[in-house]
């Protein structure tokens, strides 16, 4: 047992290789544009902070320049909380333009929203599984046992499981990483639905096709 628990702390901290020197990256999204955060090819990312200020203070040109923030706390209290659900793991990110139902007061139509996050390698040997909704995703360690890195179920990009790009890209479940967890850890062979009843709705629900996306690792 103490093994595995060392193997699985070793690859979670290969996963990130992040240290207190490692770069803050920004992603300035203002009025009528949607944040995008992007990670090098190979690494994945982990949301720090959001913040928000005035148009006037951001470069709007350059939105990989950290803005003048002056709103830190004007989001509502599940806002980095769900970014942090959608982005976090993922290689790119989209997410939603600044809007009013992001703030606790209604002031977004001239604000941007800043997001900082940092970039990290994947680990070693990490195994990934995509099922388009209603399918059912094979998860296999041929020496080992499975243990889950990340797993989503909703919307994360505009091309995957779809035959039309959407705009929509920004939707996830909150109970379906620990549903896949809870089910999967500790075994030599796993299958998992991708849907909203074995996993939990994701949020918020555009009916649009929904897929899971699961990284795992054979420990």
């Amino acid at each position: 047992m103490l093994s595995t628990r060392v193997t699985i702390i070793a690859v979670l901290a290969a996963a990130w290789c992040l240290t207190s020197e490692a770069e803050l990256l920004y992603d300035v999204a203002c009025p009528g544009v949607n944040n995008e955060l992007q990670c090098p090819a190979g690494q994945i990312m982990k949301v720090m902070e959001m913040s928000s200020g005035e148009e006037s203070d951001a470069d709007c040109a350059d939105r990989k320049k950290a803005a003048r923030v002056s709103n830190g706390n004007a989001f509502h209290l599940a806002m980095i909380g769900w970014v942090k659900l959608v982005c976090n793991h993922l290689e790119r990110c989209r997410l939603p333009k600044p809007h009013s139902q992001m703030f606790l007061v209604d002031n977004s139509h001239d604000n941007f929203v800043q997001i900082a996050y940092e970039c990290g390698m994947k680990p070693a040997g990490l195994q990934t599984v995509v099922a388009c909704e209603n399918q059912i995703a094979e998860l296999k360690c041929e020496s080992g046992h499975i243990e889950i890195m990340t797993a989503k179920f909703g919307r994360f990009d505009e091309n995957t499981c779809t035959e039309k790009p959407l705009v929509y890209t920004f939707s996830a479940s909150y109970s379906a990483g620990r549903s896949v967890k809870d089910k999967c850890n500790g075994r030599k062979d796993c299958s998992v639905t991708a849907s909203a009843d074995d996993l939990g709705p994701a949020v918020p629900h555009f009916n649009i096709p929904m897929y899971l996306i699961v990284d795992y690792v054979c420990a």
